[in-house]
């Protein structure tokens, strides 16, 4: 009789193990659909020969490679010898009022971005101060921190999203398929594909913007997944003395950005 209440209790113990796996599988959201990056970005040799106006300079340069007119898109650019990165952003402001002049970037069009005309005030300030000698002919370096498209669908660290209800500063990640059949989500057909890794140590479920010195910077909503105990590095940019903002920036369970 002890070897068969032994036998029973680890029946149950499997068996419960067993519902408790088929439930989360149930109930956890459909891994994200990754797409290529809509826009290709470069960066030309910084010119420092004249003091003070290489913030008027192209420091990054911006094509519309997807098929969508782009409505607003920042970039996090980092100056040589510098650890803390800044945000350089185009178009208009997501939940912000309508500013005139700003026109869409166009599939295939160009566009160059300077300190001077695509930084807050707080970050062409602070970037005056510095040892210009560090940046001589060398290159910021830049990552795609969010494109918004003009038709409420996005793109954030290779994850196409689409536009909550009513509210443009929060995005909804796409999860399945079926949702590529759709017109708007025609962009997508360069490189679609689920994530590779299933077994994500977070489920994002959403990203939202956060607003950094006037500009807007994504930042991902993430929820930890089951028995997982890896959790979120919250990062912070110092917009103006005693204010910070605040964001999170989705990546995988060794590190690495997705």
């Amino acid at each position: 009789m002890k070897y068969v209440g032994l036998l029973l209790g680890c029946f149950v113990l499997i068996t419960s193990s067993a519902l408790q796996a088929m439930a989360q599988s149930r109930t956890r959201p459909a891994a994200p659909q990754f797409v290529t990056e809509p826009i290709k970005v470069t960066t030309p040799a910084i010119d420092v020969r004249k003091s003070g106006r290489w913030i008027s300079q192209p420091l990054i340069h911006i094509e519309n490679i997807s098929k969508k007119p782009i409505q607003y898109l920042a970039i996090e650019a980092t100056l040589p010898g510098a650890k803390e990165s800044f945000l350089l952003a185009y178009g208009q402001i997501p939940g912000k009022p309508a500013a005139a002049n700003v026109e869409l970037l166009q599939p295939g069009a160009k566009i160059d971005l300077s300190v001077g005309q695509h930084s807050c005030e707080w970050t062409r300030k602070s970037l005056l101060e510095i040892d210009t000698r560090a940046l001589a002919g060398n290159h910021a370096t830049a990552t795609i921190n969010g494109v918004v498209f003009n038709d409420e669908t996005a793109w954030f660290n290779g994850v196409a999203h689409v536009m909550a209800p009513n509210n443009p500063l929060r995005w909804h990640v796409v999860r399945n398929k079926a949702q590529n059949e759709s017109p708007m989500f025609s962009f997508l057909n360069v490189g679609f594909s689920e994530n590779p890794n299933n077994q994500s140590c977070y489920d994002w479920l959403d990203t939202v913007f956060v607003d950094c010195c006037g500009l807007q910077r994504a930042s991902a909503v993430l929820v930890l997944a089951p028995f997982s105990n890896w959790q979120p590095l919250p990062r912070q940019t110092e917009c103006q003395p005693g204010v910070i903002c605040e964001w999170i920036k989705a990546v995988g369970c060794s590190g690495g950005t997705f």
